[in-house]
């Protein structure tokens, strides 16, 4: 390597389906020499996911394009706070980084590693997509608030994903200054392939589900789990059946409450819900080809990795104010792409959804703005956020 590429490692429990694609992607950036050190296989082998009920291996991870090591071999470990990496040291002093990106503190190798730069005097840079949106208990967060502060006083820089999660490290007490907006990342080769040829899978998707092309269609993606509340959009459907509005919810997703989700669209007169089941990420772009706006009810949601995608495909997006997706800056900017309700009102969803299935020329122009910031977001996500960690690196070095 020449003297001025700087050996950047990447320490992550286990390959994400969506992550691994922005690692193909920071491998090509100049003078950078990337390197992810992976926990675990999870992901890359088969395994259980309790929450939707299914044996899980994502596929199209293509880690062969990008330089890897896992540390604990073949194994299959959980992603819990018990996951260790033994060999992480060893493999760190070997490729000698100029700096190291981590992902969170919950799991023991993630503190390891924390440490061991610390001991080095190695810059950190910190992801993760927490925000305080989500109502927790009053002691939960006076814990957090001592132990954070002092972690987040031994990290350089933080990659961060929206407003919702930098307010989340301010109150930390962590300095706007270190802030690399990064944005979450999605599969972007996937995404434009599919968004060159819309209109054909919008149309096949709707023809395999019985849907007419011209029925509005709102599309939901997620574990089916009581924090989601995929619930409250059959809420919305019979609300609108009460207003003499037509539309079709699209649930993609398995999980503990499918069942019970299923009983209670069976009660719907004249709206209708999908159930998709699992889809595989290879295939989730077409659904929300087939879409005309993507709704998030959930009552805990750091920050939608579906939103990314969905606002890619040009959609409009509602979504619950517990939700960490919103901002100034964000992926749903409110009145340009999209509208924020409170938490499980639906009349005010309802409102909100109403406005963009009458208002044709507002739903273009929030379409049209949702598809001109995710380019913006997905090229901060896929090398400058990566540039300019390297411009300030060399500067402060």
């Amino acid at each position: 390597m020449k003297k001025n590429n700087l050996n950047i490692a990447i320490v992550v429990s286990h390959p994400i389906q969506h992550f691994c694609p922005q690692y193909i992607s920071l491998s090509k950036i100049p003078n950078a020499n990337v390197k992810v050190f992976f926990a675990s296989m999870l992901g890359y082998k088969r395994y259980f996911d309790a929450n939707f009920g299914n044996e899980i291996v994502w596929n199209n991870l293509r880690i062969e394009e990008f330089k890897h090591v896992f540390l604990n071999g073949d194994q299959v470990l959980p992603s819990d706070k018990n996951l260790e990496a033994p060999t992480l040291e060893n493999e760190l002093e070997t490729f000698q980084p100029d700096a190291i990106i981590t992902y969170g503190y919950f799991q023991k190798f993630q503190r390891a590693c924390h440490k061991w730069a610390n001991s080095k005097a190695i810059p950190l840079v910190y992801i993760t997509d927490a925000e305080n949106r989500q109502h927790r208990k009053r002691y939960k967060n006076l814990a957090k608030f001592f132990a954070l502060r002092w972690y987040f006083k031994k990290i350089d820089y933080f990659f961060t994903v929206g407003n919702a999660n930098e307010d989340y490290y301010k109150l930390y007490g962590v300095n706007s200054k270190s802030f690399i907006r990064m944005h979450y990342p999605i599969d972007i080769e996937v995404y434009t392939k599919v968004y060159d040829e819309k209109e054909l899978h919008r149309k096949t998707i709707r023809e395999k589900f019985g849907i007419p092309q011209d029925m509005f269609v709102i599309s939901v993606v997620g574990k089916l789990v009581e924090w989601k509340n995929q619930s409250h959009l059959i809420d919305l459907l019979q609300n609108l059946e009460r207003k003499a509005k037509k539309a079709h919810v699209i649930i993609l997703g398995t999980g503990t409450t499918l069942e019970e989700l299923k009983f209670e669209a069976a009660k719907l007169k004249s709206n209708v819900v999908h159930f998709a089941g699992f889809v595989d990420p290879i295939d989730l772009p077409k659904y929300y080809a087939a879409s005309d706006l993507y709704l998030h009810p959930a009552r805990i949601e750091p920050h939608s990795l579906a939103i990314s995608e969905a606002i890619f495909m040009g959609l409009p997006v509602v979504l619950s104010d517990r939700c960490g997706s919103y901002g100034e800056n964000d992926d749903v900017q409110e009145g340009k792409n999209g509208y924020v309700y409170e938490f499980a009102n639906i009349e005010e969803m309802s409102i909100k959804v109403i406005k963009l299935i009458e208002d044709k020329a507002l739903h273009k122009t929030f379409s049209n703005y949702s598809v001109k910031i995710s380019r913006d977001f997905q090229k901060r996500a896929h090398g400058e956020c990566l540039t300019d960690l390297i411009k300030r690196i060399k500067k402060n070095k």
